[in-house]
């Protein structure tokens, strides 16, 4: 009985803590996300990669065709980022974020001197070299900076499918929640600050709904020919700085609340990826930008129980893939097996101990019920017949000791997922935490196999420790016993 009580209860908070764990990590959108690349050797598992790869970007066509072919997929997202800026209520109609800040940044000396001139700042004759504050550069740009920090507000963007972004951000959610198009945007309330919503005039997130936005392009993402090697280790980059813009208009349609996370991560912005591409064009204008494309990208799955299953479809078509969730959930199930296995050897070393119990028990059965045997005997029961009833006497204790066993392990468990609740209940900050990973309890899980497991380890035990006694009891000699008694 303890022993199976042991083993079960031990088991059974095993597997609850990894359903536990596992559904906490599946609850969260990242577990929906697959990281996609292609590599010149066509490798398509991550950790059979010895030495740095050789990518080949993936075009945008080729991302559609791979979400045309695996139904699965939900959407597919190129990799990159660029900086946008964003021009507050002080910026005038001439004002030009980008081409102030390439003067106030420095840069190579025909673009800062284009810039300049744009922006309105002389440039003194005889200048050889115009960068901010270096040694030899007589021009003072403090005013341009202080212009250019009322006026403008840099801000952080990368690209995302609109489904995983709206599944990171949606508890805190403002306004329409489709994908947004063109001239539209999903914009954040604090976007990692203090001070940004005060600079835009708002005082809620819902100030923000239905406001107009004026943003400059300013750095451009990383894209490269589709199709063609990109060595990673020796890497030639794309121009991303920009030094002329154009001001683009886009209206807020919807806002996420980012008062409790703000400052953690990227800034949570979202707009259509034509914008991307259109800033790569302006840094790059002799290129066709529809053969270009982005050495990772991150597939969305439609439901994280097909994780694995996609991860088999991209890979057949000789893709790299990459899931932190499976190694994740991989790596939490294996330390709970080896845990659950030391926590039940310990069960198993009380099912051994019995052994010698019930040998003894059964070894002062036999020597009790001589006369017995003896009357059996000589009415015809043959040796096998004693032999039998004394193993299935043994094995209906080990039935038993299963029996009451599992009983005890699950009330013991009822017990654990009553106290577990109470605890969570009792703690707002806990339960709302815990409501946000799926969990409202820690309960023990019996499964099946359980039972039938610890009822054949339990049998098995107690069936071996009644051979010996049970041998013994047939070969009495039935006249020996008798004159005895």
């Amino acid at each position: 009985m303890i022993g199976v009580w042991a083993i079960s209860l031990t088991t059974s908070l095993s597997l609850g803590l990894t359903d536990t764990i596992v559904t906490a990590i599946n609850s969260q959108p990242a577990a929906r996300e697959i990281t996609l690349s292609r590599t010149e050797s066509g490798q398509s598992n991550f950790f059979e990669i010895s030495e740095a790869p050789k990518f080949v970007p993936i075009s945008l066509n080729e991302i559609q065709q791979l979400k045309n072919d695996v139904s699965t997929i939900q959407d597919i997202a190129p990799d990159v980022n660029m900086n946008l800026f964003v021009q507050l209520p002080e910026a005038t109609a001439q004002t030009r974020c980008v081409e102030q800040d390439v003067v106030v940044s420095g840069g190579d000396l025909s673009s800062v001197v284009a810039a300049a001139v744009s922006a309105g700042i002389s440039i003194p004759e005889g200048v050889s070299d115009f960068a901010t504050d270096s040694a030899d550069s007589n021009i003072d740009l403090s005013k341009q900076k202080e212009e250019l920090a009322s006026q403008c507000q840099n801000i952080a963007i990368s690209s995302s499918s609109f489904s995983n972004f709206y599944a990171n951000n949606k508890s805190n959610w403002i306004g329409k929640t489709e994908t947004p198009g063109r001239g539209e945007i999903i914009a954040c309330f604090k976007c990692g600050t203090d001070d940004f919503n005060q600079k835009l005039g708002a005082n809620e997130p819902k100030d923000l709904l239905n406001r107009e936005l004026k943003i400059e392009l300013q750095r451009a993402p990383e894209l490269y020919p589709a199709g063609k090697v990109v060595d990673v280790t020796n890497i030639s980059r794309p121009k991303t700085t920009i030094t002329t813009s154009e001001v683009l208009t886009f209206k807020i349609v919807g806002v996420i609340d980012d008062r409790q996370n703000s400052g953690f991560g990227p800034s949570p912005y979202y707009i259509d990826y034509s914008y991307f591409t259109e800033a790569f064009k302006r840094a790059n204008p002799e290129v066709d930008v529809s053969q270009y494309g982005t050495n990772t990208n991150t597939v969305f799955i439609k439901d994280y129980k097909d994780l694995d299953q996609t991860i088999k479809d991209i890979q057949a078509k000789k893709y790299l893939v990459f899931s932190l969730v499976q190694v994740l959930i991989q790596s939490v199930v294996t330390f709970f097996n080896v845990l659950t296995i030391v926590l039940s050897g310990f069960g198993l070393i009380a099912l051994i101990a019995s052994v010698f119990g019930i040998v003894n028990v059964m070894t002062i059965s036999v020597l009790e019920r001589q006369k017995e045997i003896g009357i059996l005997k000589s009415l015809g029961a043959k040796n096998s017949d004693i032999f039998l009833i004394f193993l299935i006497e043994s094995a209906s204790l080990g039935f038993l000791g299963w029996l009451l066993g599992i009983l005890l392990a699950l009330g013991t468990g009822n017990l654990i997922t009553t106290i577990s609740t109470a605890l969570i209940s009792s703690n707002s900050d806990w339960k709302r935490n815990l409501d946000a990973l799926n969990i409202t309890t820690i309960a023990p899980s019996f499964p099946a196999w359980l039972f039938l497991g610890t009822l054949g380890i339990a049998l098995f035990f107690t069936i071996l420790s009644g051979i010996f006694p049970s041998i013994k009891a047939s070969r009495q000699n039935p006249v020996d016993v008798l004159r005895s008694e």
